[in-house]
Order: structure tokens, then C-alpha cells, then sequence
């Protein structure tokens, strides 16, 4: 009879996940894995109908494409015995931490972008896993232990990966890994992305096209660009994208156009529904700001501005201060082409 790791590794590999691996949190044990998705699709700069850059990992939702992966391993292990019925939490995106659970396990290493690098694989995949509590884990948790080499490992508080590679740090268009490894908020662009702050022009000047997912810390590492070595022992899946499920698809790039004459109530459950971007806590408000700032760093058409001269207006002389500034920002860079 297959034991619980043969049996992990044969339905990751169908499923097209990375090897699992165990880890030990807080009385509980369970395993992480991993779902590779890639660079993505780049933007294509059109000054008809100018775009918002949407980073890789925001391209499909694949949290829940990974979540799904899960649920049908979790499944397995249930229908042969494992785990009774109910049993495990599936994480993924969540508030557990799951950098340090990659990290812990022997997943990944730590990388100076503060993203967690899998040996000849890179840092372009998106976490996940299931947590049991350690009565309902299977007898025999020592030797499997043993056998992933848990008993010897510690997560590294160096890079053992980067050495004195620094492309990171010096690609950063706001330096906000001044600090190996440790994210400014304050500078970085993806932080600002996810919330409704005003930003400050300093940080608007580095802002480029990006609308949602800023991946420039992850496209410079040599661990993301190198193509992965005949011999290596790990077995990377990749899935047939023609197969995912369509729902919550936004490629490269996000009409700017249509994210600034959308209204608010109309946005998330809108275009943005069943994206990453179908969540709470990212408002209208931080959307329609990363819009109107993605706006002002690439080539726009009067014929495209024009029409839209009050819509921007509009937002130029809103009450919300948010709003207001980016706005404000956006016509000062664009208003030679505003007629």
C-alpha cells in the first residue's frame, strides 16, 4: 500500500502542483505547496487604448486555481484513508505565513526581494497548502520527517541563493530594498497598488504602467531567467492555460478607460469579478487611482483624451483627496495633449 508521501507526490504531479512539502505550526502539521504560473503575458503599449500593466501573479486567480488543486488533493488523502472526512484547513493568500512555512519546510529559500526562490524554478508561483491538527496526522510523522529531511533543516536568515547578486535591489524603481530582503512599504509601488493612500509624487514618478502587481524585482533575477537544468531533481508541472477556467482571466493589461467611467458599486463585482482583484479590502477608490496614474506614464492619443476631458476634470476636482492628487498628477503629464 502507498504511504502518505507517495501518495502526495503522485496526485501533485497529476494535478500539476510542486512536490509538497511537510512542515510543523503551532500544534498542527501539514504540508505546503506550490502552483508555477510564469512570467505572464507583457503589456502592449497602445495609445488608442492605452492599458494598465496587471503583474503575473494577478493575471488568473491563481490563489483559487491553486485552492482547487488542493481541495482535490485533500480529497484523495481522504477517500484512501489518511485523513477522515473534514479534517484540514487549506490555506492559501491567507493570514497564515506562508513565506516562513516555505521557508521551514525546505519549500524555498529566502531571496533579497523578499519572495521565496525554489532551486531551478525561480519565484513566479503562488503558495498554498493544508494544515491537520498533529492528533489526526498519520502514525509514522518521524520517519516521514526523516525522510524530507526536516530534522536538519532551519530556515536561513541569509540568501543562500543570491550571494552577491543585488539586480533586486538595483532594478526597485522606488528603492524600497534598500534592505535585502525587507520590503519598504513606504516605497514600494506594489504596497501602494493594494491601498487607498495618497501617493506622493516622488513615488507617482516611478509609478510607470503598472495598474495592479509589480513584478520588476522578480523579472531581473537571474533564478527567473535561467532555463531550468537537464538533471534537476525537481519535476516542474505545467499546465495546459487553454484548460484553466476562464473566470476572472485579465491577461497583461486592464482597459484604463473603462476602469475610470465605471462606477464604483459596478467595478469589483464587474470587470473585476472572480479576479484577484474581487476582494474587499482593494476599494474603487485604489483602482481608479492606479488607473489614472498608469495613465500618465505611457504614449496617449488626444483622439483617447479628448472625449474623456470632463471625465478627467471630473476626477480632478473630486472631494476625495486620493482621487484628487492622482488626477491632478495624471493632466499636469498628459496636458499638451489635452485639447
Amino acid at each position: 500500500m502507498k504511504d502518505l508521501i507517495e501518495i502526495l507526490e503522485e496526485e501533485s504531479e497529476k494535478l500539476g502542483i510542486l512536490p509538497p512539502c511537510f512542515l510543523r505550526y503551532n500544534g498542527m502539521i501539514g504540508f505546503i505547496t506550490g502552483l508555477y504560473h510564469g512570467k505572464g503575458n507583457p503589456l502592449e503599449k497602445d495609445p488608442i487604448n492605452p492599458k494598465g500593466s496587471i503583474g503575473a501573479f494577478a493575471q488568473r486567480n491563481y490563489y483559487r486555481i491553486l485552492v482547487n488543486k488542493v481541495k482535490a488533493l485533500l480529497h484523495t488523502l481522504q477517500l484512501n484513508g489518511f485523513f477522515p472526512k473534514g479534517a484540514g484547513r487549506i490555506y492559501c493568500n491567507s493570514r497564515f505565513p506562508e513565506k516562513s512555512f516555505a521557508l521551514a519546510s525546505g519549500f524555498g529559500v529566502r531571496g533579497k526581494n523578499s519572495l521565496v526562490i525554489v532551486p531551478s524554478l525561480g519565484t513566479f508561483l503562488v503558495l498554498g497548502g493544508v494544515l491537520f491538527p498533529a492528533s489526526l496526522f498519520p502514525r509514522g510523522w518521524a520517519e516521514m520527517e526523516k525522510r524530507q529531511g526536516l530534522h536538519s533543516r532551519l530556515v536561513s536568515k541569509g540568501f543562500p541563493l543570491c550571494e552577491n547578486c543585488k539586480a533586486c535591489q538595483e532594478a526597485c524603481p522606488t528603492g524600497a530594498l534598500e534592505q535585502p530582503g525587507i520590503v519598504d512599504p513606504s516605497r514600494c509601488l506594489q504596497a501602494y497598488a493594494s491601498h487607498p493612500y495618497i501617493v506622493p509624487e516622488k513615488i507617482a514618478a516611478r509609478w510607470g504602467t503598472l495598474f495592479y502587481g509589480c513584478d520588476v524585482c522578480q523579472v531581473v533575477c537571474p533564478h527567473n531567467t535561467v532555463r531550468y537544468a537537464p538533471n534537476s531533481t525537481l519535476r516542474i508541472p505545467l499546465f495546459d492555460t487553454q484548460v484553466l477556467e476562464p473566470k476572472g482571466y485579465l491577461g497583461g493589461g486592464i482597459d484604463l478607460g473603462t476602469v475610470l467611467e465605471t462606477p464604483d458599486e459596478q467595478l469589483r463585482k464587474g470587470i473585476f469579478r472572480h479576479s484577484v482583484l474581487d476582494i474587499a479590502w482593494i476599494t474603487p477608490q485604489t483602482l481608479k487611482r492606479n488607473a489614472l496614474l498608469a495613465l500618465s506614464h505611457q504614449p496617449v492619443s488626444s483622439d483617447w483624451i479628448t472625449p474623456r476631458k470632463d471625465l478627467l476634470e471630473k476626477y480632478r476636482t473630486c472631494s476625495d483627496p486620493i482621487l484628487r492628487f492622482a488626477a491632478e498628477y495624471t493632466m499636469k503629464k498628459i496636458r499638451n495633449k489635452i485639447l
